[in-house]
């Protein structure tokens, strides 16, 4: 039996389900979870708290547990860093974070796996734990996606190819082919709430698409992208009636109640 897998445990649904299912495999869990940010994880698993100035101790409390392999999973925000805490570890390695955190989110995931792999640790995806969360292609909801949902899907993901290679965005909303928001370092919440709050002064009105796609090379293992039932509910909120996937590519977290509130609120999911 593999030794416990370590958590870095950020906020949301994804963490939950994911010590859930290791557990459940017979496997150890180790949290780690970042000062003032509980996960909310459930059980009676080993935590070990951590600051982002104070690697050295997260490595050497992460190996007194006898973890070597790590995954990431849930809602990490950006950190503000104080210099009068570092470790040294983390000191050696402030120039290189800075970069970083300057860069796009996958930029910045691909230094922190660098970072953990350095140090002798193993990064897995914790989609490689959820297999069945990842979006197949196919309608999800009873009711399939329209011709002009089709062609709005197509549009955005259009748009996201395009800027994705930037590193950024994985999500935008598109109605009547009008880009009416983009994805933002803020998140998708972020996103749907602005067009939520824009639709009653502009048109169209009602109807659209949300467009949830990883971006071109994206770095899996951290951050495949995740939608859940708040995301439906966030989708509602802002007038859209459809939700467009990438296959293979994006996690459903608790899909048989994101789909039961798809089909009340008249919303079709599919992915491609």
């Amino acid at each position: 039996m593999a030794g416990p897998l370590g958590i870095i445990a950020g906020q949301g649904g994804l963490p939950v389900a994911l010590a859930g299912a290791v557990a459940a495999s017979g496997r150890g869990v180790v949290l780690a979870e970042m000062e003032g940010h509980p996960s909310g994880v459930p059980g009676n698993h080993p935590v070990v708290p951590f600051r982002v100035e104070r690697l050295g101790a997260l490595f050497r409390g992460l190996r007194a547990h006898g973890v070597e392999e790590v995954a990431m999973a849930g809602i990490l925000h950006r950190p503000d860093f104080d210099p009068r805490r570092f470790d040294l570890k983390t000191l050696r390695l402030v120039p290189r974070i800075f970069r970083g955190l300057k860069a796009g989110d996958d930029a910045l995931l691909r230094m922190v796996i660098a970072i953990f792999e350095e140090n002798g640790f193993r990064i897995r995806g914790a989609h490689e734990f959820l297999p069945d969360f990842v979006a197949s292609a196919g309608a999800m909801t009873r009711n399939a996606p329209s011709e002009a949902q089709a062609r709005d899907a197509e549009r955005g993901r259009a748009i996201l190819s395009a800027i994705g290679a930037q590193d950024v965005a994985q999500a935008c909303v598109v109605a009547r082919g009008l880009c009416l928001g983009i994805e933002s370092i803020y998140g998708t919440d972020a996103l749907l709430s602005d067009v939520a709050r824009h639709r009653p002064e502009r048109r169209p009105e009602t109807g659209g698409t949300f467009v949830k796609v990883a971006k071109p090379g994206q770095e899996m293992r951290a951050d495949m992208p995740v939608i859940g039932p708040a995301t439906v509910a966030g989708v509602a909120a802002a007038g859209l009636d459809g939700i467009c996937l990438e296959a293979g590519r994006v996690m459903v977290l608790d899909a048989g109640e994101a789909v039961r509130l798809a089909e009340e609120k008249g919303i079709s999911i599919w992915a491609i």
